[in-house]
């Protein structure tokens, strides 16, 4: 799963990393707790949804673990100068999809899963999930796949009422299959309701960025940014939001982005699978308003991760073990059903359990189903060693544009002078 990284945050990124440093300075041998026990240290973001399978795990095992939760930034930040300084790294730490190529530059950091028995469960995982953590020549993996994000369309059934407009999610579905119907039924919501059609053109660009065939690099390393069509009709589409005032001026993640999900400020938000827990949390009180259709234009996906294992860790074969039975098929079913984070095994995506499975929250929607399906519709997508960089400087020129801090065009060309004086670094 994803959290935004924007430029903003390098000064509060710069200060925990400075404390990070800090600690680490005067970190001590924790590979046992003091009965002698196999001790893991683990380092996850909010949000994963796995802290309580791995407390359970350990107790059923006789191990203890150390569960460290920090912001989504901060792990890769953190992770990257433990690995740099040789010194402070956790026994297990997830990575985004978004962060694992630039790891695998330094595959000497990480234990390689292969050697601890990983191509037995190869099978397990899709194949195109399975190479983002393998590295080019096939020899070593650095990480198991958690959850993919398979998108999919949550809207507000009172704000399409209003307007006039099918509630059914199949009738939505017909009524939205391209962006430019999204536009249209958006001026319809905004002409009848007042309301918004969706909370936020930063969101709608991570969406539409993840349907195309390539995003910032192509299948040579090679950087297409300015190149692939998909991104700038991701960011065109994020400025044809603005310019018509479709969207409500929230900030993702915002508390004003929670308060505007209960109160039905937006018709739609454009969700991965993950996004579902992020709603329950920010808006329980519009529990049974929202619903939850296909995406127009086909799925894509948004996030996703992978859990590593530093090689500091002492205690690799244990670490192993655990995130082995954590990220099963088995295991991956009980976390989508209480996290909503869609599983990375296409086994179990036509079982019963999946197909049947059911969202009070979202008006009972067969949530399984329809993130299967969309789950189906992804294409495999290379991210490239500096894709999180990437999108923080496109984000930023979106909401420049939304700030009305700088023209489209002039917001754009800024982003990749940006990006190329990043990635000649």
């Amino acid at each position: 799963m994803l959290r935004k990284f924007g430029i903003q945050k390098i000064l509060l990124v710069f200060v925990s990393v400075m404390l990070f440093i800090g600690v680490v300075g005067c970190s001590k041998d924790t590979s046992t707790d003091s009965n002698g026990k196999t001790k893991l240290t683990i380092w996850l973001w909010p949000g994963m949804g796995i802290e309580d399978q791995i407390k359970q795990y350990a107790e059923e095992n006789g191990i203890e673990v150390d569960i460290q939760l920090s912001e989504f930034a901060d792990v890769h930040n953190n992770l990257t100068t433990a690995l740099a300084a040789g010194s402070g790294a956790p026994d297990i730490s997830a990575v985004e999809v978004k962060g694992i190529d630039k790891m695998k530059g330094n595959p000497e950091h990480f234990h390689n899963l292969l050697d601890l028995g990983a191509d037995d469960v190869k099978g397990d995982y899709l194949d195109w999930k399975w190479r983002q953590a393998l590295t080019a020549d096939g020899k070593h993996l650095l990480g198991l796949p958690t959850d993919i994000g398979p998108q999919a369309m949550a809207y507000r059934l009172d704000i399409f009422e209003q307007a006039g407009l099918p509630t059914d999610r199949e009738e939505v579905a017909n009524l939205i299959k391209t962006w430019d119907d999204f536009i249209r039924v958006g001026e319809e919501i905004k002409a009848k309701t007042g309301k918004a059609m969706i909370d936020s053109p930063n969101g709608a660009y991570s969406v539409m960025e993840g349907q195309g065939s390539e995003k910032y690099f192509d299948k040579d390393g090679n950087v297409i940014v300015q190149d692939n069509p998909q991104i700038k009709k991701a960011y065109d589409f994020a400025v044809q939001l603005i310019e018509k005032d479709l969207t409500s001026g929230f900030e993702q993640w915002s508390a004003e982005w929670g308060t505007g999900m209960t109160n039905g400020d937006f018709a739609t938000l454009l969700a991965p699978a993950w996004m579902m827990t992020f709603m329950k949390e920010n808006a329980p009180d519009a529990a049974g308003i929202w619903d939850i259709t296909l995406l127009p234009e086909g799925s894509g996906n948004w996030g996703g991760s992978f859990l590593t294992i530093p090689k500091e860790s002492k205690n690799a074969e244990e670490a192993y073990k655990l995130i082995k039975w954590l990220l099963s098929p088995e295991q991956q079913l009980a976390t989508f059903k209480t996290a909503g984070n869609f599983p990375s095994t296409p086994g179990i995506y036509d079982s019963e359990e999946i197909q049947s499975f059911t969202s009070d929250y979202f008006n009972n929607a067969p949530v399984g189903k329809i993130y299967a399906e969309a789950a189906k519709q992804v294409k495999p997508i290379i991210e490239g060693p500096e894709s999180i960089q990437i999108e923080g400087y496109i984000g930023d020129a979106i909401t420049r544009v939304k700030d009305g801090q700088a023209e489209p065009q002039a917001s754009w060309d800024q982003a990749m002078e940006q990006i190329e004086r990043e990635l000649s670094r």
